[in-house]
């Protein structure tokens, strides 16, 4: 074992519609209070998004759960309070490729790398941010086709669930796993998963399968509910992660983080 401190067990969450409501857009404070308690208990707690985690987007939630460790942009980074153990950019062939594929049909793709935006179709972007969010993200757009010299971990897609079928079918060695309200999605190498950087981090830790629990709603949590011991489905998750899922928690304003970790007795 690569760390000192030994831990009774692993609990990932997922960040939006799981941790964070995006009716209020906060962590409710059951769940931080959770939190606290599990990380009292020697629970290993894990912050596993799609997001970078470190963006001005994002780094306050993550300032707020405090976590040991991060599985970020869907499994492509994991960091240990900012010691790297997995990174993985994006190749740069299958980029060009299907940044020329979204061009020609006008999809919206891209990300955000040191607060600048780099994304195809950014009009449908700033129409995603409106419906989705219901809010303006203060995007500061920049050539996607910049994209090819900078270190693409995770993409963005914004189209349809109709869409997000048709880019899967013409990139079968990527995952295009779609958003919560089955718009947008995101897309990484059909190789990497938040399940992989949650592998890493129980190598790296000494951590057993059978002490694993993860909590998602999304179709970028399927593999990551499959993958650890108990899988948890919050209430207000896709049908696909519910049926995956070993167990099914209530809705995120409904306490359903508190809730199952204590009906399985972690805290």
């Amino acid at each position: 074992m690569s760390n000192n401190k030994k831990y009774k067990g692993l609990v990932a969450f997922d960040l939006d519609h799981t941790l964070l409501d995006h009716n209020t857009w906060k962590i409710t404070p059951s769940t931080l209070e959770s939190i606290e308690k599990l990380k009292d208990n020697d629970y290993l707690v894990i912050i596993a998004s799609g997001r970078d985690m470190k963006n001005n987007m994002s780094i306050g939630y993550l300032r707020e759960v405090d976590p040991d460790a991060l599985v970020h942009m869907n499994g492509t980074m994991v960091e240990v309070k900012d010691n790297v153990l997995m990174d993985r950019i994006m190749d740069k062939d299958l980029l060009k490729r299907l940044l020329t594929y979204c061009d020609h049909e006008n999809f919206p793709i891209g990300c955000r790398i040191n607060e600048k935006d780099y994304f195809i179709n950014h009009e449908e972007v700033l129409w995603f941010d409106k419906n989705y969010y219901g809010i303006y993200q203060g995007r500061d757009f920049r050539d996607p086709w910049e994209l090819l010299n900078l270190p693409v971990r995770s993409l963005a897609f914004y189209g349809s669930r109709e869409k997000s079928f048709v880019l899967q079918d013409a990139f079968p060695e990527l995952s295009v796993m779609l958003f919560s309200k089955n718009f947008g999605a995101d897309v990484v190498e059909a190789e990497y998963s938040k399940a992989r950087g949650i592998d890493r981090l129980c190598e790296h830790f000494g951590i057993d399968k059978k002490d694993t629990y993860a909590f998602g709603d999304s179709l970028n949590d399927i593999e990551m509910l499959k993958m650890v011991n108990v899988g948890v489905a919050m209430g207000n998750a896709q049908d696909e992660a519910k049926a995956v899922a070993d167990y099914i928690t209530d809705r995120i304003d409904e306490d359903g983080i508190k809730n199952a970790l204590l009906h399985f007795g972690l805290i």
